[in-house]
């Protein structure tokens, strides 16, 4: 006789959950083809400089300076399913541009810039929209739980998708690693198109001006403690990774010698970290509190990227020491992710919902741009491992900044954001 505990419960019951969460799945997966292909396509085709792999780290967060300003606006005001639908089917094409551009024999680091704007544009708009598009969908309290499998979904991708890209580059090349991404976003976009449509924009409750609108969301976040050092640590983690990220790849494969298979492998590692935490945020954000939570993923953060340029040795123990800090990485990422995003969401009424995700994610990836250019120009000048350590130290301080601040002492997420 089958046995009721097996049959789904929860959120898994609700269908117009489960395909956001089928959409978001498939939109991390493109994400990651995206985080290792597109730099191994500089690294390796077009033998890059640290401080151009710097630039092109750069644009993953650049486009936020650019559009962040009237993005949230934009989406409070639109359907966000339709939204979601438009960058998916963006995304494949600037994934297909990438690999029909180097088949040709026409790809070039400007070229590849251009696209890779175009990439963190769209992924800006996608963060900020199924964010905003979350709490129209479940009740508040469900939000932890939604997060939570939102990120579960998110950690099988890192989970696969690094090892599988890895493999892909390997064996065939960057390209084509992009070219099969692209699927993965068009099956985002088809996920979203069975959705039942149904009204998800939240219209300004009077008519204001786009001036009045954004100072609206902007005055939400200041005079919060909470969002306020929301947005401060989202700025600090946005420039320290992006610190990291610029000169990381580079350092894995030209000082530690790693193939693209075993950087994939160590990135899929961090997968299982990040679900490992993501199946007990329940428990541990009820331990710890939502808002000690966050501060303590981000000390689990810094204290994995602080292994990185300690590793040394024989493969095996190089691969060991990275699998550690990678899966140490993975867990306190997610764990400061769903409490992060929770607690913001919790606090945020429905019609200010874009604006306030606009103003965090501005915060996070207009930092990326001025993180990424110092690491290319002190893995210039420097070296390498120093400008990783300097980035962890900042991870470490952002940790600190995090338990003193007001967030710290929020323990559960309230009921209304009104």
């Amino acid at each position: 006789m089958c046995s009721l505990r097996f049959l789904p419960t929860g959120l898994w019951r609700q269908e117009t959950f489960l395909k956001l969460w089928a959409s978001q799945t498939l939109t991390h997966a493109g994400f990651q083809m995206q985080y290792l292909a597109v730099p191994l396509v500089a690294a390796l085709l077009l033998d890059a400089t640290p401080l151009q792999m710097g630039i092109l780290a750069s644009f993953g967060g650049a486009p936020a300076i650019v559009v962040g300003v009237f993005a949230g606006i934009w989406i409070d005001r639109r359907s966000k399913r339709a939204v979601l639908i438009g960058t998916a089917w963006g995304n494949a094409l600037a994934f297909l541009a990438i690999a029909i551009s180097a088949w040709l024999g026409f790809l070039s680091i400007p070229l590849l810039f251009a696209l890779a704007f175009a990439l963190g544009g769209l992924r800006f708009i996608v963060d900020v929209t199924y964010r905003a598009f979350l709490p129209s969908l479940v009740l508040r309290a469900q939000l932890i739980e939604a997060n939570s499998k939102l990120e579960v979904g998110r950690s099988a991708t890192e989970i696969g998708g690094p090892g599988f890209t890895g493999t892909l580059v390997q064996a065939v090349s960057a390209p084509f690693a992009l070219a099969v991404g692209a699927l993965a976003y068009a099956g985002s976009a088809l996920s979203l198109h069975r959705m039942r449509p149904q009204t998800d924009v939240s219209p300004p409750a009077a008519a204001l001006s786009v001036r009045s609108e954004l100072r609206e969301g902007l005055a939400f976040v200041l005079k919060s403690p909470v969002l306020r050092a929301l947005t401060i640590a989202a700025a600090m983690i946005g420039g320290t990774n992006a610190l990291i990220d610029a000169v990381g790849l580079l350092y894995f494969v030209r000082h530690l010698e790693l193939t693209p298979g075993l950087i994939g492998l160590v990135f899929s590692i961090s997968g299982v970290g990040w679900l490992t935490a993501a199946s007990l945020a329940k428990q541990s954000t009820r331990r710890l509190g939502l808002g000690r939570s966050a501060a303590v993923g981000v000390f689990f953060m810094g204290a994995a990227d602080v292994i990185i340029p300690l590793v040394g040795g024989p493969q095996t123990v190089v691969m060991t020491l990275l699998a550690s800090a990678a899966f140490l990485f993975g867990a306190g990422l997610v764990t400061y992710i769903i409490a992060r995003t929770s607690l913001q969401q919790s606090m945020t009424p429905d019609r200010l919902q874009g604006r306030v995700n606009v103003v965090l994610r501005m915060a996070f990836l207009g930092a990326i741009p001025i993180g990424a250019l110092a690491g290319g120009v002190l893995g210039e000048t420097i070296g390498l491992r120093p400008t990783l350590f300097i980035g962890a130290g900042g991870e470490l301080l952002t940790g600190v900044f995090l338990l003193w601040s007001a967030v710290s002492r929020v323990r559960e997420a309230p009921a209304s954001g009104e």
